[in-house]
């Protein structure tokens, strides 16, 4: 809280005496008190200061407190002002206060009531800073910037998000368990006229069905056992605000009754009341359920499904989205870092790849949770490979062997890479080896996409560095996947009658032999083009010239 010397007082007062009495007393008090003695000077002091509280004469030769007010709100709608008066000026004082005023106090007026009408003004100030300051917080961890993410998804989910935040539609937002649905329902709160007013959630899944009609619509007193008193219900508390249903197919069949008719009339009854209560609050909702099967199933009613999907938000699970990775895991270092006030500065490039290869059954909150734990147990200002958990090092998700048909016949994989993550990657491997940045066709991606790559999450890696690195055209296509790097259709291994380690290098064999395998294997897979055959192997043409001549390749 302020101290009274952080607080500014001008008094405007013609009497010098009286003048002096006031400044003296509040001086004394610890009060920064700037005195004048008519309207001018005190205009001149709100050129140059922004007092908290302005006492002044209402109506006295070279003072005008009603001009002086209007002046003084109109630069800072806070100040508190206290005008004194004459006595039997009623009529005057009225006016004032209608315009704005703190207090109009009658002549004589003492250092002790002044003192206790500014407290009052300061504490007042005080709450609505403390107010404020809560609000710019609730900004900046609900605000648009917290959605994070450059995939195309999410960069549709922000657009949808800034189409619909400002109306009065219900919204529905379909996602699984972490994927931030509540937030989203913040930054459509946030971005509404409605911020102002009150942002209150349901959790659905922890109510039970005798407890949630009391939470939604609240009770009257007696309507129940241990109804010791009137309740108010979300619905009341969110009047003019948001409400948000978190987990709506969880609700009973009888909530979704009455929740039905208050979206449809906008009015409801409290539990043992038989009086209807408007209400101004608008809806959103969300869901991890299909909530058509939940309707096909008999346990959530068709009509309410509809009056809640006026407007739909779909969000990606994290797997969808990988190449959002590195932003989500910037976004949470520097998060939780200020919060722990641990200097991580960045993460090594291989813990970043090792948690790119995870499946994150639990979306982003599972992100969030495994960043967290790991600033909280690193040391160092980068975290590595060794501060990654123990499950993602050394586990792998189960994952089922894809053909690579793309028929009805293909099974979901949970932890299928998306393209869009393919092609981010492809892009930094590019950069990172200096070579043109070339796009991939839609074809190679729905290839690369199909391939199980969980068993070795390093095989992506060298799959498309291969492809980087070989690619003479302007795109990378189907063709320039490298073969070994495919799923075997049965039988083919053995039709080919070729060896499936590749290049066959073993422990004994002398480093010159070791050389001239690998270089004549890959002077084969780059079709004896020996430019593309120096690229891969990272050696000057000249060395590669001298090599081949020297090991008889020619």
């Amino acid at each position: 809280m302020n101290s009274p010397t952080e607080s500014v007082i001008l008094l405007v007062e013609g009497s010098s005496r009286s003048r002096d009495e006031k400044h003296y007393g509040l001086t004394q008090l610890d009060y920064r008190v700037i005195a004048v003695e008519n309207s001018d000077q005190a205009l001149n002091v709100l050129a140059a200061e922004s007092p908290n509280v302005i006492i002044s004469e209402l109506n006295a030769p070279g003072i005008d407190g009603l001009r002086l007010m209007g002046v003084a709100l109109g630069r800072n709608s806070e100040v508190g002002v206290i005008l004194m008066t004459d006595p039997g000026a009623m009529g005057l004082a009225v006016a004032a206060m209608k315009e704005g005023a703190y207090d109009v106090l009658e002549k004589p007026v003492y250092v002790e009531k002044l003192a206790a009408e500014i407290e009052k003004i300061l504490d007042r100030q005080r709450i609505v800073h403390v107010n404020q300051e809560l609000l710019n917080q609730l900004d900046t961890r609900y605000g648009f910037e917290n959605i994070v993410g450059r995939s195309a998804s999410m960069q549709r989910i922000r657009e949808q998000i800034l189409q619909i935040a400002d109306t009065q539609s219900t919204v529905l937002i379909f996602g699984e368990s972490g994927t931030g649905k509540e937030l989203v329902a913040h930054a459509l709160h946030h971005g509404s006229s409605r911020k102002n007013r009150s942002f209150v959630p349901v959790f659905c899944n922890a109510l039970s069905e005798g407890v949630i009609e009391s939470e939604l619509f609240g009770h009257e007193k007696g309507a129940f056992t241990n109804a010791v008193k009137t309740y108010k219900g979300r619905f009341e508390l969110a009047d003019g605000g948001t409400l948000f249903l978190d987990e709506v197919g969880e609700l009973a069949p009888s909530t979704q009754v009455k929740l039905l008719r208050v979206l449809q009339e906008r009015k409801f009854q409290r539990v043992g009341s038989g009086n209807w209560l408007q209400t101004d609050t608008r809806v959103i909702a969300a869901t991890n359920r299909d909530l058509e099967a939940e309707i096909e199933s008999g346990r959530f009613r068709e009509d309410l499904y509809y009056r809640l999907r006026v407007v739909t938000l779909s969000l990606p699970p994290l797997r969808e989205r990988k190449e959002d990775l590195p932003l989500l895991i910037d976004h949470c270092i520097r998060r939780f870092g200020e919060r722990e006030n641990k200097p991580i500065e960045r993460i090594d490039p291989s813990a970043l790849e090792l948690l790119s290869t995870y499946h994150w059954p639990g979306n982003v909150r599972q992100l969030e949770n495994c960043i967290e734990g790991m600033i909280v147990m690193g040391t160092g200002k980068t975290l590595s490979v060794a501060d990654v958990p123990e499950f993602i090092r050394h586990t792998r998700p189960e994952s089922t062997v894809v053909p690579l048909n793309n028929g009805p016949d293909r099974p979901d994989r949970p932890d299928e890479l998306s393209p869009d993550f393919i092609r981010y990657l492809a892009g930094k491997i590019a950069e990172q080896r200096h070579v043109p940045v070339r796009p991939i066709t839609d074809q190679a991606l729905a290839v690369l996409a199909a391939v199980d790559w969980s068993a070795d999450g390093a095989s992506l890696r060298r799959c498309l560095e291969t492809m980087v690195l070989l690619a003479d055209g302007d795109g990378l296509d189907v063709e320039d996947i490298p073969a070994e790097f495919l799923p075997e259709r049965p039988g083919q291994s053995a039709a080919n009658g070729e060896d499936e380690d590749g290049v066959d290098i073993r422990v004994g064999m002398t480093m010159k032999e070791g050389e001239r395998r690998l270089i004549a294997a890959t002077l084969d897979a780059c079709g004896r083009n020996k430019a593309r055959t120096a690229r891969v192997l990272q050696i000057g043409q000249r060395t590669l010239f001298r090599k081949i001549k020297a090991y008889h390749l020619e």
